[in-house]
């Protein structure tokens, strides 16, 4: 047994103890609003590190550790490419998992300098010391994928203004090619 409210970051946490959620809704709020205690159940308490671990074994996913929440930008970019391509659910469940990632809450790094109608499905993290944005960019007919995953940051909006420009400086290169 555990205490949500003392799990993590999001919204959730402040829900009376004994609030139910139905699984899209945690799913959501993992993705659109960053949700660590929506994550923390989904991944926990309802499907299990151990299944989830097995699951990204299949889709080749071997930096990512769920034990240690730990992974890579190799691993964020198969799993990005195969969302966006609906290798890992139904054509119907993968449209929503990019809209909410779509729809995210925090839009201050990778698409924050990118031109108001890019496409960018993405999704942050943060915890103290790491600020991290991962996604896949539209580009007129073009899709590529970008991430940036931090350590030890001192200075939080600094490292956030910083993936902006790289996300930009992405953005500008795979214009031109």
């Amino acid at each position: 047994m555990f205490d949500i409210q003392d799990y993590g970051t999001g919204s959730i946490r402040y829900d009376p103890p004994g609030t139910t959620y139905s699984l899209k809704t945690l799913a959501r709020l993992m993705m659109e609003k960053s949700d660590n205690t929506a994550a923390h159940l989904l991944g926990r308490q309802i499907i299990g590190f151990d299944k989830i671990q097995e699951l990204l074994k299949t889709w080749g996913l071997t930096q990512t550790t769920m034990e240690e929440n730990k992974t890579s930008l190799l691993d964020m970019n198969k799993l990005f490419l195969k969302i966006y391509r609906g290798e890992i659910s139904s054509q119907a469940l993968s449209a929503e998992m990019l809209g909410f990632m779509d729809g995210s809450d925090f839009e201050d790094r990778i698409p924050v300098l990118l031109p108001k109608e890019t496409k960018v499905y993405h999704k942050t993290g943060d915890e103290i010391g790491n600020i991290h944005d991962v996604g896949i960019v539209e580009l007129d007919k073009k899709v590529y994928f970008i991430g940036v995953l931090t350590d030890d940051i001192v200075d939080e909006e600094g490292a956030r203004q910083l993936i902006a420009q790289i996300s930009k400086m992405v953005f500008e290169y795979q214009k031109g090619l």
